[in-house]
């Protein structure tokens, strides 16, 4: 089986990239996509760039092209839910779009929300688990997707209001579309780099590299811990 791997930026695949026995290098669509080995799996690896549409064409690429049985995307994300904190981990329930007019649903596929995988998620679960420091920093939650970085508190409470989401980004709800579109199963994972309100644009910048690191640790541990003969998802 094998696994592909998405990340928005370079920091958010590069300590995957770390730890792959990299057989293969493909420049496309104006990125590079590694193909190797991670703890005996078979792995598809790629930073796809920030939006949906980068997130779709590169998620879709890495089914068709390069033959992924699954995915999972890893990343940061700002924190919507209460109680969540910095450097908190979310792993997805499922995922949606948070700037998508309600007329859209009338359209194919006709669903506001996409279902993560039950299996990749027990796994990434195990995997917090199995690491001390994660302990009472991971949760289970919906995440939704939008071409606008979340930076201020009216934006974040109309989201809020209208989606109850644990944490709001930029690619998880293409990817999960496209998943869906293929019939593949899927996983979002985003470590908490702000909290989406007025002060932001400071956060993130103090927190993306530690953020990216956890989530970038995750999918190394998930891979360690799961039976490279068993399915991804």
């Amino acid at each position: 089986m094998k696994w592909g791997i998405l990340g928005a930026l370079d920091a958010e695949i590069e300590l995957i990239r770390k730890h792959m026995d990299i057989r293969c290098e493909t420049p496309l669509l104006g990125t590079v996509f590694y193909e190797g080995t991670v703890s005996g799996h078979d792995i598809v690896l790629v930073c796809c760039g920030v939006g949906k549409v980068n997130a779709a064409v590169c998620a879709a690429t890495v089914f068709d092209k390069f033959g992924a049985d699954c995915i999972v995307n890893v990343g940061i994300a700002g924190a919507m839910q209460h109680g969540l904190h910095l450097l908190d981990v979310v792993i997805s329930s499922e995922t949606g779009f948070h700037d998508q007019d309600e007329v859209m649903l009338a359209y194919h596929p006709k669903r506001a929300f996409f279902p993560a995988d039950e299996t990749l998620a027990a796994l990434c679960m195990r995997a917090c688990e199995s690491i001390p420091e994660m302990a009472g920093r991971f949760h289970r939650g919906r995440i939704v997707s939008g071409d606008k970085f979340v930076n201020d508190m009216q934006t974040k409470q109309a989201i809020n209001e209208r989606f109850s989401p644990a944490c709001v980004e930029m690619e998880g709800a293409a990817i999960g579309h496209t998943a869906f579109l293929f019939g593949k199963p899927y996983l979002v994972i985003r470590t908490m780099s702000d909290t989406a309100d007025d002060d932001a644009d400071e956060t993130y910048d103090n927190f993306i590299d530690e953020a990216a690191r956890t989530s970038a640790t995750l999918i190394v541990k998930m891979l360690a811990l799961s039976d490279a003969s068993e399915s991804c998802g």
